[in-house]
């Protein structure tokens, strides 16, 4: 039975390109927000006469989708991404495997019958066990900003993103943020927002915006495609992060009265219109501190694996607790048409931490931000894997 959740947009994720997060008229986001039980599974096998219809919407080959495959492929290959595994029980070997296979049948099968037999024959299926352990999975959407901004501070041109700084430490096989250390002195934990925008970063300015709002929006998002004043465009790209939570800028503007109705982009420009100091305030409740990097359009938008996600095959999950890089069918519903489809799970998002949540990356420009913004949809989220793992 499709459930339509009433929630609209108040941010985009993360990413690599972070996920769009979204907020309820009421806070109903809790439901889906349950963390995953200390030693539960996130996965659970479907049994034969339980596995939805993957045939259905079958085509063979399809460019986008095996594209996006072979991003994940080209992911597995590097030695880095063992540290990711196992995971639920499945190795890295296993994965790539999975993967591989699938591409495969992809270009094998010539019927959705046929797909379907060999998937049986071959696979075992597994659900998320959602917020319910009954499956019931949130997707909401995000997609990718296109804004306008300047290499230079000039005239309203003056409120930065910046790029990684050195004394940013991390481990360089996970990513994971150890502290910060200026050179010659003792590593201390990271700074969190508030600091890092009073001075620590300066001289590591990318590119100016012509609001705190409009940065902000950068840093929720992970990534965007940016107009200069010369006409040319340029891209920015996720660096990394400081490793702090994140706080949902429109849930506290909802909670604080600044916004009322849908929490949509334009309602928080709106409130920041009105009273641009509190929610400056609000912004500076989010810790979370996003860095960048100027890329080109070949490899944008680049999703926290490290390449380009893909429209409506590259799926958000929170990856602390789901295998990476793998194939996955989610059933759902996306402006409110059936959505049936294989995807990829290679992105994650501030506001994705939980079996119950999941985002569909959909693309850019202002179709995918209308899209993104309506975007909230229950449905079930399913993982494939060999039977047989590689040894």
């Amino acid at each position: 039975m499709r459930h339509t959740v009433l929630i609209a947009l108040s941010g985009l994720i993360f990413s690599g390109c972070q996920s769009a997060e979204k907020v309820p008229e009421e806070d109903l986001l809790g439901k889906y927000e349950r963390p995953l039980p200390a030693g539960a599974p996130a996965l659970q096998k479907v049994p034969s006469a339980q596995w939805p219809d993957l045939g259905a919407n079958y085509r063979r080959n399809p460019t986008d989708l095996v594209k996006a495959g072979k991003r994940s492929l080209a992911w597995f290959d590097k030695e880095s991404t063992k540290t990711h595994f196992p995971i639920e029980g499945i190795s890295h070997a296993h994965a790539k495997a999975s993967v591989e296979r699938l591409l495969q049948l992809l270009r094998t099968s010539r019927t959705g019958e046929a797909f379907t037999r060999a998937l049986r024959r071959d696979f075992d299926c597994y659900m998320s066990i959602g917020c319910d352990d009954e499956g019931t999975v949130l997707f909401t959407g995000y997609c990718s900003l296109e804004l306008n901004a300047r290499r230079r501070a000039s005239g309203a041109f003056r409120y930065p993103v910046y790029a990684r700084p050195d004394a940013l430490q991390t481990n360089r096989v996970t990513g994971e943020v150890l502290g910060w250390q200026v050179e010659g002195q003792d590593m201390v934990p990271a700074p969190d927002r508030a600091a890092l925008e009073n001075g620590l970063l300066r001289g590591t300015e990318l590119f100016y915006f012509d609001s705190p709002l409009e940065a902000f929006l950068v840093h929720v998002n992970g990534s965007a495609r940016l107009r200069l004043g010369d006409g040319s465009i340029t891209y920015l790209g996720f660096g990394g992060t400081n490793g702090h939570e994140y706080t949902s800028l429109g849930r506290t503007l909802k909670a604080q009265g600044l916004v009322r109705g849908p929490v949509t982009i334009e309602a928080i420009r709106e409130a920041y219109r009105r009273n641009p100091s509190a929610v400056t305030l609000a912004m500076r409740q989010n810790k979370r501190f996003v860095f960048f990097r100027e890329t080109d359009a070949e490899g944008w938008p680049s999703g926290s694996l490290g390449f380009q996600v893909e429209p409506k095959r590259s799926l958000a999950t929170d990856k602390s607790i789901f295998p990476r890089g793998g194939f996955v069918f989610v059933d759902t519903f996306v402006n409110g048409e059936s959505f049936a489809q294989w995807m990829l799970d290679q992105d994650t998002g501030g506001a994705i931490r939980a079996p119950g949540r999941a985002d569909l990356y959909l693309g850019a420009g202002n179709r995918a931000t209308a899209l993104a913004g309506e975007q909230a949809e229950e449905g079930r989220l399913y993982y494939f894997f060999l039977k047989d793992a590689p040894r």
